[in-house]
């Protein structure tokens, strides 16, 4: 089965009234995750300066239909599409939907690829993108093992 890679930013559109940001954003990688065992995706999500970027992996069918969701979805605005390519194997494979969550890490990678404004990083630039969000999560993960909901176990 082709493996298909999407990524994606959008402005973050939760409302701090009903709960601290953290708890609800833990809750979307919690039900992501539900729904990408579902659906056979692995990914990661940073959300950081009020800025949403996820990147999701897996059948082509699926990540169309999952991402539609994602536009539709009134915790987002203005969704940009940066990327939608074949993949040649999973960047994430450890991963149903893991939150990338070093605040540090998470702002540099945001101002090195200009993923806080409305630009569109061209394919070289987004693969550096994956590459850095597995690289901090994978340096995490050696800190804190269990961390995140896995694909097996």
């Amino acid at each position: 089965m082709p493996l298909y890679r999407l990524l994606y930013r959008s402005d973050i559109a939760l409302s701090p009234e009903a709960s601290p940001l953290d708890q609800q954003i833990e809750a979307i990688v919690a039900s992501s995750a539900l729904a990408n065992t579902r659906d056979n995706l692995s990914g990661a999500l940073i959300a950081s300066n009020g800025v949403f970027i996820q990147a999701l992996e897996g059948p082509l069918t699926a990540l169309e239909t999952t991402f539609e969701r994602i536009c539709r979805d009134l915790r987002h605005r203005r969704v940009r599409l940066i990327e939608l390519a074949a993949a040649e194997e999973r960047a994430f494979p450890e991963w149903r939907m893991i939150r990338v969550n070093n605040k540090e890490d998470v702002l540099q990678l945001c101002s090195e690829f200009g993923l806080q404004g409305s630009g569109r990083p061209d394919a070289l630039r987004t693969s550096a993108i994956i590459a850095l969000m597995r690289s901090v999560l994978v340096s995490n993960a050696r800190v804190a093992t269990g961390a995140g909901f896995p694909l097996h176990g």
